[in-house]
């Protein structure tokens, strides 16, 4: 008996050691692998790979491997660059990932932001850079480069960032040069406004938090379509006119924007709903003057941190628009200033939105991400 129970013991011994020698997809046959289904998101992937691992394809159609703390990185993955999960202190060069990581609880992970105190409207954050637990890493109100000494010397296990200029792919060059951990979210570039709040599952890949991101998904999925049966019932669809006024120019959401989507979602009928497009298009006043006197109602793209304060502001940048039924009726909102930083809450936006074009439908509730302008 006893030269059975020192074998058994040598036996498990020698498992324990293996499973925790094993690298990703070997002895831990048993966790799940294969792609994780996306409903919305286009421009990530998520594929599980055994044993606890993630090969993530990031918005830059960068591949990179996440690797739970503790294990060796597979013999198949050795020329990917390894994500060790999860991940502890991340640099947020947007303030995005700042949104996704309030509902997953990860606030506290963040040690570098580009964008001044005063400018944060989350309050963990703005705590954080009070208590120089959060440093200033670049950027700044002049939007200017990446400190990438300061960088370097926080140590960061990960940096977020996004791309969409030229500039930003050299900061991305620069931060692979250096050896920085760098993952790309480009959430903004999703054309349905779920697609952009699904990125939350991008982000919980690394910290572990896969679940909790579901969970959260699907609840502000649900909410949604809630909202969007509700707004069904109603025959009258008010027409929206949605943009904003720069440099003699006005800028309106393509039909195929995320900013069309929401309106549709909170039934709204939007009045360039078929100009062509996923962005901000550039058209003249005159045909922005001529779409909009048909307009209910009036959503200016901008914030009252930013030089729109009052109806009377989008007036003075062009005397025609003061012709408008919704600026003579008062029927125009914008931004609260912290809607950039309220990806997170993509249903309440459109709950506010279903809000401002069916009050009737939705009596008690008030105003959370979009404001009525004086």
């Amino acid at each position: 008996m006893l030269g059975y129970r020192r074998k058994l013991s040598l036996v498990l011994t020698v498992i324990l050691t293996l499973v925790l020698l094993a690298g990703c997809g070997t002895v831990q046959k048993a966790a799940a692998t294969g792609a994780v289904k996306l409903e919305y998101a286009k421009g990530f992937k998520i594929a599980n790979v055994g044993g606890g691992c993630q090969e993530v394809t990031d918005g830059e159609g960068r591949t990179l491997l996440l690797v739970p703390r503790g294990q060796q990185t597979p013999t198949g993955y050795k020329n990917l660059p390894v994500i060790y999960t999860p991940v502890k202190r991340v640099v947020a060069v947007s303030t995005t990932e700042a949104a996704f990581l309030r509902p997953l609880g990860e606030l506290g992970s963040i040690i570098g932001v580009t964008i001044d105190k005063n400018q944060w409207y989350i309050d963990p954050v703005k705590e954080g850079m009070a208590s120089g637990k959060i440093q200033m890493v670049g950027g700044g109100a002049g939007m200017g480069p990446l400190a990438y000494g300061k960088i370097v010397a926080l140590r960061p296990d990960l940096v977020f960032m996004s791309t969409g200029t030229s500039g930003d792919v050299q900061t991305l060059k620069k931060l692979e040069g250096l050896k920085i951990p760098v993952a790309v979210d480009n959430s903004w570039l999703e054309s349905d406004p779920l697609g952009r709040l699904e990125w939350i599952k991008f982000i919980a890949a690394f910290y572990g938090k896969e679940q909790q991101a579901d969970q959260f998904f699907t609840q502000a999925v649900q909410k949604v379509s809630g909202i969007k049966e509700k707004v069904a019932g109603d025959k009258d669809k008010p027409k929206v006119l949605w943009g904003m006024i720069y440099q003699g120019k006005a800028y309106v959401p393509g039909g195929d924007s995320y900013a069309a989507k929401m309106i549709a979602l909170a039934g709204g009928d939007y009045l360039f709903k078929n100009l062509k497009g996923t962005g901000s298009v550039p058209i003249t006043l005159e045909e922005y003057y001529a779409k909009g006197k048909e307009a209910n109602v009036y959503i200016s793209d901008t914030m009252p941190n930013y030089g729109v304060t009052s109806i009377a502001d989008i007036s003075k940048q062009s005397p025609v628009l003061a012709e408008l039924p919704t600026i003579k009726q008062g029927k125009v909102w914008c931004y609260q200033p912290w809607y950039f930083q309220s990806l997170d809450k993509t249903d309440e936006i459109i709950g506010d939105l279903a809000k401002i074009f069916h009050p009737h439908l939705f009596a008690g509730r008030q105003l959370q991400e979009l404001m009525k302008l004086k």
